[in-house]
């Protein structure tokens, strides 16, 4: 599974991917300990469109109105 690690001395966001009981890692970019942290989740909703909320039609037109 793909987890983010937090450095305790530089502060770098290091992703890697680890088994799951891994809680610590050494850190790349100084050598000290980096401790994993809660990230956001990454997914996506198949046909969920941003413009509608719902459908992924792409041909949707907004019907007339008398003016």
């Amino acid at each position: 599974m793909l987890f983010e690690f937090k450095c305790k001395e530089c502060e770098t966001i290091t992703e890697k991917i680890t088994k799951a009981n891994v809680e610590k890692i050494e850190c790349p970019k100084c050598g000290a300990s980096a401790k994993r942290i809660i990230s956001a989740p990454h997914f996506h909703i198949h046909g969920f469109n941003a413009d509608n909320g719902y459908s992924n039609k792409k041909d949707v037109k907004p019907k007339k109105t008398k003016a």
